[in-house]
């Protein structure tokens, strides 16, 4: 039988082991957040490739799934029945019941991203100073630069999706607001109607 120190000793392991098991490891180095890239795109894992992104275009893909998120539970309280809000409900359904960010993406765009990632992964290829210091990049033969960048927490990533991200990321506020206003313009009509 385990002693009273044994038996807390051994719980506290667990639970570290369990709170570490769905931890992001950094990549503290650019070559780390290259070999991660590379792992990502060689393993055919969308997954992986989120965490192999730069801490940006990951918040990027959170305010995406969080703006559906709420565009979708707006269009369920606010719109009347009918057929705006079941096309509404399709819409954003989507993102909005992902579990997580990252399933998001990786159910949504790693599939068409990692086979166009797959030419850029190549072993060996020479990692480069960026104009900042927070910057870097893999530079193939052909001259092309696989773009990684430093977040503030030293946490290196592929930042060649970030563009794309951002523009993702207006587009679904943006669509957001289009809800509200929408919503806001029900909430007026039925109080009309109600008069």
């Amino acid at each position: 039988m385990l002693s009273r120190p044994g038996v807390m000793l051994g719980l506290a392991i667990a639970v570290l082991s369990v709170a570490g098991a769905g931890c992001r490891h950094k990549a503290k180095t650019p070559q780390d957040a290259f070999a991660r890239l590379t792992a990502a795109v060689t393993a055919n894992d969308g997954g992986a490739l989120f965490d192999a992104l730069d801490q940006e275009t990951r918040w990027n893909w959170m305010s995406i799934q969080k703006f559906h998120r709420e565009a979708y539970d707006i269009v369920l309280s606010n719109y009347p029945e009918g057929e705006v809000r079941e096309r509404e409900t399709r819409r954003f359904e989507h993102a909005a019941t992902a579990p997580s960010a990252r399933d998001l993406f990786a159910m949504d765009a790693a599939p068409t991203i990692l086979p166009m990632l797959r030419p850029l992964v190549l072993p060996g290829t020479p990692i480069e100073n960026g104009p900042t210091e927070d910057t870097a990049a893999a530079v193939l033969a052909s001259g092309m630069r696989v773009e990684l960048k430093r977040a503030s927490n030293g946490d290196w990533g592929y930042a060649g999706l970030s563009k794309r991200a951002e523009e993702d990321k207006n587009r679904a506020y943006h669509d957001l607001e289009v809800v509200r206003a929408s919503a806001a313009d029900f909430e007026r009509a039925a109080a009309r109607a109600g008069k």
